[in-house]
C-alpha cells in the first residue's frame, strides 16, 4: 500500500496492491480516493497486472500526470 499521491479533487489517495499470484506477481493496484475509507469501492480505479513488468506498468499508469499518455514515444 502506497500513501502520498495528490488529486487535486480529493487530495491524498491510497493504492492498494492486490495479488492473486506472488511468483509471477498476478493481480491488479487499486486507487482509492478518499483513503482511510475501508472496503468503500465507489468509484476507485483498478488497473490489472500480470508479471513484474506488468506492476510496473500498472504503477506508472495510477501515478502519471492526468493529461500525460500511460505510453510515452511514437
Amino acid at each position: 500500500m502506497l500513501q502520498g499521491r495528490r488529486n487535486p479533487n480529493h487530495g491524498g489517495v491510497e493504492i492498494r496492491i492486490v495479488l492473486d499470484s506472488v511468483e509471477p506477481p498476478v493481480g491488479h493496484l487499486r486507487v482509492v480516493r478518499d483513503p482511510g475509507q475501508a472496503h468503500h469501492t465507489g468509484g476507485d480505479q483498478q488497473v490489472s497486472f500480470a508479471g513484474w513488468l506488468g506492476l510496473l506498468r500498472a504503477l506508472y499508469e495510477v501515478t502519471a500526470e492526468p493529461d500525460s499518455s500511460p505510453y510515452p514515444g511514437p
